[in-house]
């Protein structure tokens, strides 16, 4: 299975650049052995950006500034509330201006299971974020298209978070349901929001060493994708 069937692509005019990024993204592969379970997160009512998460966010945010990036969402759901343990950079081959950026989905194959082995209950793939210009906090419509794939994905809809510079860091997040309609949620930020869900609870050695096929099975090799 794929993580993206095909590659998301927020906007921008097509280049060679462009073009090699989308060849290469192609041939990405997908984790499955975390499969998002539909049944406990039949909606959104809410998400929770770990300490890691909002740090990794605003990092990005500012090493680009004042370029558009991005980056996906690791986690888990409980009770409607999407919980993101985990938000990724753009990844290597990436293309950034000032009104758009593309990212590497063969990066985001490799550092999916990478990551999710180091927590008690793995992660899944709940959606992604990235900066826009300005103000901006509405998509354009190479980012609705880029949030319904993630939402085909996922399987139960997606959440897609704005990030603005005007002039500190404002966070916007939507939920796209299954059934395509938008709607904002709140966003809360810390890890003491976790509490009780053990989202956050890292995996032992034991247990790696017990699941040690299963870590080689999942080494990403994009020349055999």
């Amino acid at each position: 299975m794929k993580l993206f069937s095909t590659p998301p692509v927020l906007s921008g005019k097509k280049n060679k650049k462009r073009k090699k990024l989308l060849k290469a993204q192609r041939k990405a592969l997908k984790r499955a052995d975390h499969p998002f379970e539909s049944d406990k997160a039949a909606d959104c009512r809410g998400v929770v950006l770990s300490n890691r998460a909002y740090l990794s966010v605003l990092s990005e945010v500012y090493s680009r500034d004042p370029l558009e990036t991005g980056g996906i969402f690791f986690g888990n759901v409980k009770n409607g509330v999407w919980y993101v343990a985990e938000a990724s950079d753009p990844g290597v081959y990436t293309l950034h201006t000032h009104a758009h950026h593309e990212m590497d989905n063969n990066y985001h194959n490799h550092i999916y299971p990478v990551l999710s082995r180091l927590y008690q209950h793995g992660l899944c793939l709940l959606g992604l974020w990235h900066r826009h210009p300005g103000s901006l906090d509405t998509f354009s419509s190479d980012d609705d298209r880029t949030n319904h794939s993630f939402a085909e994905v996922i399987g139960n809809g997606a959440v897609s978070m704005l990030v603005n510079l005007d002039p500190t860091a404002r966070l916007t997040c939507y939920y796209l349901s299954k059934n395509g309609e938008y709607r904002t949620v709140p966003v809360m930020v810390g890890d003491k929001y976790f509490a009780g869900t053990g989202f956050l609870e890292l995996t032992t050695s034991e247990a790696l060493l017990k699941n040690k096929d299963r870590l080689q099975a999942e080494i990403f090799d994009p020349e055999e994708a």
